[in-house]
């Protein structure tokens, strides 16, 4: 561990390493004894000294040494929803946190003029898509920085809402889009657990108060809901689902009268058919989307920079771009396969639920 000579010139040094990592084993194995004996546990956290966004310049690309205009990318990546993202070590991120943040960030730079915003995304909760699309829209308001969406392996339903308000929509041809709708998905679980001998009743305030709850004795073994609290449902879904298509019906889109049924029926489309009907502007590649925010802002040569935390290194523009992975939906949350027990309630979505990108 340590080089020869150094132990010999630095002994009092060495001596104190070692006595600190006596001490050290001591104190871990106290904690493991009362943590083992009392009704605790131990939690580590990593959390960087310095944790706000920096800019980091993933890309030079054309530009020169006396270059200083800058395009910045902002990633949006798996569930859009307005809670942490928790991960092993990490009490993880909230994405519209993150996103609101980037845009404060990027507004205050006048040596950004423009963004590029990444998505890969199946959607996510409808107020979360819709507090990010609006975010947008007032950054865009505020900054007249032109904003080019680039859809990666998946921006559909409730990503495609937000790519809405963008100025410019490019997607891959192989891109997973569209899935224009809402939809919430209930179980029900009373029979289940009358087979394991466990019963339950609700004390409610009023007759739709336990609406969609997954204990509710379904009137039908085939149907969790029951014929009133479908139409409650339904009407709420109709609503968010109005909604939504006025929200395209306002962005940049070219979709003819004749398939406005058709491309909002909730159906993805592959990006090379959703160019075709008139959902994006064009098919390309991300760096077709960098070439078109610079015409856009009118420059030639420019900076490709990301805002990203201490502990997050970007090697170039495809940085944490990860593919879509398969998910066993479960009470409307994107659940891991090796999940066993749903996290989480019934939610309004805008989300497609083939599959999901996870960061």
């Amino acid at each position: 561990m340590f080089p020869k000579d150094s132990i010999c010139v630095y002994p009092r040094t060495f001596a104190a390493l070692c006595r600190l990592s006596v001490a050290v084993c001591v104190c871990v194995g106290v904690i493991s004894l009362l943590v083992a004996c009392g009704n605790r546990t131990m939690r580590i956290d990593f959390v960087p000294v310095e944790d706000r966004l920096q800019p980091e310049t993933i890309e030079s690309g054309d530009a020169t040494p006396f270059t200083s205009d800058k395009i910045a990318m902002i990633q949006v990546s798996g569930l859009i929803a307005n809670t942490r993202a928790k991960s092993i070590l990490s009490t993880g991120t909230n994405p519209v946190s993150d996103f609101r943040e980037a845009l404060d960030v990027i507004a205050r730079d006048p040596s950004v003029k423009a963004v590029v915003l990444r998505i890969n995304s199946p959607g996510g909760t409808v107020t979360a898509s819709d507090m990010m699309y609006k975010d947008l829209l007032e950054f865009k308001k505020k900054t007249h920085k032109p904003v080019v969406t680039c859809m990666m392996d998946v921006c559909a339903s409730g990503g495609y809402y937000l790519s809405c308000a963008s100025d410019y929509r490019i997607a891959y041809p192989s891109t997973i889009t569209g899935s224009i709708g809402v939809n919430i998905e209930t179980i029900n679980l009373n029979g289940t657990l009358k087979k394991l001998g466990i019963t339950n009743e609700a004390v409610k305030s009023g007759p739709n108060k336990d609406m969609g709850s997954p204990f509710k004795k379904p009137t039908d073994a085939d149907a969790p809901l029951t014929a009133n609290d479908r139409e409650l449902l339904q009407s709420l879904v109709n609503q968010f689902y109005a909604g939504f298509k006025n929200i395209v019906k306002s962005s940049p889109n070219h979709i003819a009268d004749a398939d406005w049924a058709m491309v909002t029926d909730g159906r993805v489309l592959s990006g090379t058919d959703a160019a075709r009907l008139g959902l994006i502007d064009e098919v390309g590649d991300l760096d077709a989307s960098i070439r078109k925010a610079k015409q856009l802002a009118k420059i030639e040569h420019a900076k490709i920079i990301m805002y990203t935390r201490r502990d997050q290194v970007r090697g170039s523009i495809y940085a944490n771009s990860p593919a879509p992975q398969p998910q066993v939906n479960m009470i409307n949350l994107n659940v891991d396969l090796g999940d066993l027990i749903p996290h989480g309630q019934s939610q309004f979505l805008y989300l497609w639920e083939g599959f999901n990108t996870e960061e």
